[in-house]
């Protein structure tokens, strides 16, 4: 019986011997694949120029003098315009804008109507938000209730096209 045993458990071990040797042997019997060697396989090399950003355009000054196409669009910016944004988000945006103005005094907002009362170049006028389909409309109101194209409105109005777009 322990003769039989002893055969049993050699005969086993062997099976188990030659299996693991059948699985992890295959490599050892074989050299390297030629996808492994083959020269695409390679890291991939990228050109130094190609490592940055494209940078040469990026202190370009545009055609054109830049103060007098400021002073240009500020006066002949007498019409409202629209922003493509909710009259909220308007609201705060334009209160913002009006404080880093220079010159602007600002008196009284009156959110619910939409206005921000309001002195500039010794003019006193209102600036309107109010909804304008999908956007909001920005304007200069004078004291009779007609829009106001008076030259200190035109700046104003010009100037805030200018921060807001």
């Amino acid at each position: 019986m322990n003769f039989r045993s002893a055969t049993i458990r050699s005969v086993a071990a062997l099976t188990l011997l030659s299996c693991l040797l059948g699985a992890s042997g295959c490599s050892w019997l074989r050299g390297a694949s030629p996808y492994e060697q083959s020269p695409e396989s390679r890291p991939l090399e990228v050109p130094p120029d190609l490592s940055l950003p494209n940078t040469t355009q990026a202190m370009r000054i545009p055609s054109g003098a830049a103060a007098p196409a400021a002073a240009s669009t500020a006066t002949a910016a007498a019409a409202a315009f629209v922003l493509s944004d909710s009259k909220a988000s308007a609201w705060r945006r334009v209160g913002v804008a009006l404080e880093r103005i220079e010159g602007v005094t600002l008196g009284e907002r009156v959110e619910l109507v939409g206005a921000y009362n309001l002195s500039y170049r010794g003019e006193s006028f209102l600036v309107r938000v109010a909804e304008a389909g999908e956007g909001t409309r920005i304007s200069a109101v004078a004291a009779d209730g007609s829009e106001a194209n008076s030259a200190a409105a035109s700046a104003l109005l010009g100037v805030l096209r200018q921060r807001l777009l």
